[in-house]
């Protein structure tokens, strides 16, 4: 009987991991969208995973390393990724910044869409422990087939980018696919769309 009074003293006294709610998760979605579209990097990157970091160093020292050889064996939407950091950073940026600066330099760059963020509406996130999903709604307001999903790391929410990529890498395969480019020349094309210049072949090796 003691016992079980100490216990429930204990409990008025110790604190307790605050319950995961939809409501917390949604409050990260709507703080991710307007980090983006106010161009707020440092706060964008604040909420995506830490998985997704380790994407984007890998791209970065992909950009550095990599020979035209080595990013034919990319798949197309990483070899874009590459190329992009490539010919619009420099040598000295890929090699200091962390996965999360380059995703905070992308967002300050605008090379995360706005207009696609700004149009990005969700259902009710359903939360499962440390994860959390919604659907993406279409323009009638019915759900997609698109899920964004978000996971606790730490004491805060975040976007799993990770698993957008995904979808993204079909999406650009098909769009290539359609164009009947090949998929470096649409590469090119891309990033001169992007940048307004067309890249040279030194595109093609690591910096020096």
């Amino acid at each position: 009987m003691k016992l079980r009074l100490f216990i429930a003293a204990l409990l008025f006294v110790l604190p307790l991991p605050a319950a995961a709610t939809p409501q917390a998760v949604e409050r990260a979605f709507q703080d991710y969208k307007v980090a983006v579209l106010s161009g707020d990097g440092v706060a964008a990157a604040a909420l995506v995973t830490q998985q997704t970091y380790d994407y984007y160093r890998q791209i970065a020292d992909h950009a550095l390393t990599l020979d035209q050889g080595g990013l034919n064996k990319l798949h197309v939407m990483d070899r874009m990724a590459v190329l992009q950091l490539r010919y619009q950073m420099s040598r000295a940026q890929l090699e200091s910044m962390s996965g999360a600066e380059i995703v905070a330099y992308a967002v300050d760059q605008g090379w995360i869409g706005k207009d696609g963020v700004s149009r990005l509406q969700v259902g009710p996130f359903t939360v499962n422990g440390d994860t959390a999903s919604a659907a993406a709604l279409g323009g009638d307001g019915q759900e997609t087939s698109l899920r964004l999903h978000f996971v606790k790391e730490g004491d805060r929410w975040r976007l799993d980018l990770m698993r957008m990529l995904l979808v993204t890498r079909v999406a650009i395969a098909q769009a290539i696919q359609q164009t009947g480019m090949s998929e470096n020349d649409f590469i090119l094309y891309a990033l001169e769309a992007m940048t307004g210049r067309r890249p040279g072949l030194d595109i093609w090796s690591p910096p020096s």
